[in-house]
């Protein structure tokens, strides 16, 4: 069995999987804040509650920010700052008795995950665009994961997308549906989420709707950039709003609109949701876990 964790700015989930992908147990708990060692201490606690410890060949981790898993280390930024910048890899296989550890982006495998089990099983070529607080991606062309020379390919949140804000360039992922939330909560001085402010879109309430509207704006705009980038054969659209078939419709939608009245052959993106929602990056990790020594580094 391997104990298998998916770790994200606000949430850790986890659970316990064979290697056909079958989960026996699954929880979550917060991420720590304090730093590292709480971080340990959680991950211990889910190891030593999963009963007979001896039947746990390993563990696979899914994490943000530049992830270098043969290194063992990660670079870059995240919303979890102090799983970076230190030799990961190694300080988790100490805690756990040397029992091996991998280490993968949590978008990549989100991508993994779905080429595994999900929307990309028949696919060869696919672009994965994964929408949280941030955007993060990854791309799979002939049925592999290709990350970049510094791991960075599919980062597609950092595509420049409304310019220059006193003085800091903005980007796709300064337009997720939880920025915008965030965008509407600044006005109206309260806190809602992405959801809420769909539902006050839906509802007619003006603000919402224009901040809806951008949203789709830009997940349409940067769609139309990955087709003639990539050309794949689907762009799959995953994390939390995944799992909202309004919101995948708006982005189709807005998609259309923007490409109405083009130019004959000019290329349509085919839109559609990763069917693992939250869970892709459990299968991804475990995936990565089992099939390390064939994938791209």
């Amino acid at each position: 069995m391997i104990l298998v964790f998916d770790v994200g700015g606000t949430g850790v989930k986890y659970g316990t999987a064979d290697e056909q992908g079958n989960f026996l147990a699954q929880g979550r708990f917060d991420t720590p804040v304090s730093g590292l060692e709480e971080f340990l201490e959680k991950v211990e606690d889910v190891y030593r509650q999963a009963g007979d410890v001896s039947v746990i060949e390993g563990l696979a981790f899914s994490f943000p920010g530049e992830v270098h898993s043969r290194e063992g280390v990660i670079r870059g930024i995240s919303a979890v700052p102090y799983i970076h910048e230190v030799e990961l890899k190694s300080i988790l296989e100490r805690r756990f008795f040397g029992l091996p550890v991998t280490m993968a982006n949590d978008a990549k495998c989100a991508a993994l995950g779905e080429l595994w089990k999900g929307v990309a099983q028949k696919c060869g070529n696919v672009v994965f665009v994964i929408c949280g607080t941030g955007i993060g991606g990854a791309v799979i062309e002939h049925g592999k994961l290709y990350r970049g020379v510094t791991m960075n390919r599919g980062e597609f949140g950092n595509f420049p997308m409304g310019g220059f804000e006193n003085g800091e360039l903005l980007t796709w992922s300064d337009y997720t549906l939880e920025k915008q939330a965030r965008k509407y909560g600044e006005k109206r001085n309260r806190t809602i989420t992405g959801k809420e402010l769909a539902r006050l879109a839906e509802a007619g309430e003006e603000l919402a709707v224009g901040l809806l509207d951008e949203f789709y704006y830009r997940m349409a705009v940067g769609c139309i950039i990955l087709e003639f980038s990539f050309d794949p054969e689907i762009i799959a659209i995953g994390g939390g709003i995944s799992e909202n078939q309004r919101i995948i419709q708006g982005i189709r939608k807005k998609t259309e609109e923007l490409l109405e009245g083009q130019r004959p052959g000019y290329l349509r993106p085919n839109i559609c949701a990763c069917k693992g929602g939250n869970q892709a990056n459990l299968y991804g990790a475990l995936y990565y876990y089992l099939h390390q020594d064939v994938m791209e580094e």
